[in-house]
């Protein structure tokens, strides 16, 4: 899905901050070395690579790791330099332990079984020190499951170049297997209104509290914290989002 999603991924996220602060004092707190799981184009992992923190990024989608790495040969040297790797996140092996996990923005949504969930999981926890942290972020299910499936919208319009892109989803829900079916199609519009269209299938799963306190359990983990925003208010029915933060047992 990445290797069609990579063209505009940086141009359509690139508005997408608020975020970014979490991250970075979570890294502060913790210290390194810092592992990322979904790095992707390094959104995240840039920024706290330039606080000086010690990073590894692993994305199983070589298209959105090869844009990190121009970035990297771009800018001026970062020390220590990130390490990255292309890996799925069920089955990477770095013979390293790290004092802090991420997961950020939805990446655990894209482990579409318990499976996988699982497997997922243990293998983050073989790679932490006891009593270091893992800090995912996904949408908050309740609303998710209270929202009606949606025909075609449209998201935002950006700048590629000399052309403009307008970004619209469709969204399918599969209540029963937790699962949002959405596609997302991308319309550049040529200077001379030529029109090229990119479809980008997608598939999520939502997560239930209960649920993720009883996957991290199982996988050696001990749900710390539970927050609804950003700014570590604690979950609720509304909030928007789903932080979780489990230390390794």
């Amino acid at each position: 899905m990445y290797s069609l999603l990579s063209r505009y991924y940086d141009l359509e996220n690139a508005a997408f901050t608020e975020d970014l602060e979490f991250w970075l004092e979570l890294a502060e707190e913790y210290g390194g070395p810092v592992l990322e799981l979904g790095c992707g184009t390094g959104r995240v992992l840039l920024q706290i690579a330039r606080r000086g923190q010690p990073i590894t990024g692993v994305d199983n989608a070589p298209e959105m790791l090869a844009r990190l790495e121009e970035k990297l040969r771009a800018a001026r040297p970062l020390t220590p330099a990130p390490q990255l790797l292309s890996a799925s996140i069920e089955s990477f092996f770095i013979p390293q332990q790290f004092a802090l996990a991420l997961l950020p923005f939805n990446t655990f949504m894209h482990l579409l079984t318990l499976e996988e969930q699982t497997a997922a999981l243990g293998n983050i926890r073989k790679h932490l020190a006891a009593g270091a942290p893992l800090v995912l972020d996904v949408v908050n299910p309740f609303l998710a499951y209270a929202a009606e499936e949606q025909g075609l919208v449209l998201e935002r319009s950006f700048a590629d170049g000399e052309r403009t892109v307008q970004q619209f989803s469709q969204m399918r829900l599969e209540r029963a297997a937790q699962l949002a079916h959405i596609t997302w199609l991308y319309d550049s519009v040529g200077p001379s209104g030529d029109v090229q269209r990119l479809t980008v299938p997608l598939t999520l799963r939502y997560t239930f509290p209960a649920e993720l306190r009883l996957l991290l359990e199982k996988c050696g983990f001990r749900l710390a914290h539970l927050w609804g925003d950003y700014d570590r208010t604690p979950f609720s029915d509304d909030s928007l989002r789903m932080l979780a933060l489990a230390e390794a047992i």
